[in-house]
């Protein structure tokens, strides 16, 4: 299964050329970076791919990567967010990842049109992150009311939450 990965990776960055910023694997599989712009075609081209169809979109995520460099000591990635998506082909069994870097503020094209489980996958990312994914059908808060202010998952927000003294008296 992971020599499918590669050789499907090998095909996508023969078709995105310098659009896909790395490739390389880690403990969860075969990793392909593309650039934000470019994740729709990504995701098309391992969608319709002849040899081993991503028919599936397993899971979408995010990470902060706001304190990075002082947990670790490593260098900080590229932007403050990565988004993943873990992509499967039921025909053959193949598990593949796409990242991407995402900057503050910065809003990202919703892989709705091309799988139908990005739908609340990208609504839980917006309300726990803030990310906005454009081009999404109803991109509303989920866990969380419409009038809350700020987003639980990001680095930096406080660990208790907002208390009574952190809104305004009526």
């Amino acid at each position: 299964m992971i020599e499918q990965a590669r050789k499907a990776a090998k095909r996508l960055k023969s078709a995105l050329g310098t659009k896909v910023l790395e490739v390389f694997e880690d403990g969860r599989g075969v990793v392909v970076r593309v650039e934000p712009d470019y994740i729709l075609s990504a995701l098309a081209a391992l969608k319709t791919d002849k040899l081993t169809p991503f028919d599936m979109l397993v899971s979408e995520i995010c990470v902060d990567w706001l304190t990075w460099n002082e947990e670790t000591g490593l260098p900080q990635p590229a932007a403050r967010f990565s988004i993943y998506y873990n992509l499967f082909s039921v025909p053959t069994g193949t598990r593949l990842f796409l990242e991407i870097f995402v900057a503050e503020g910065q809003a990202v094209a919703s892989a709705v049109p091309y799988y139908a489980s990005a739908n609340w996958a990208e609504r839980e990312i917006y309300d726990m992150f803030g990310i906005k994914f454009s081009g999404h059908p109803q991109l509303l808060r989920i866990y969380l009311p419409e009038e809350f202010e700020g987003y639980p998952l990001r680095k930096g927000f406080p660990l208790h939450g907002f208390g009574p003294q952190d809104f305004p008296q009526e």
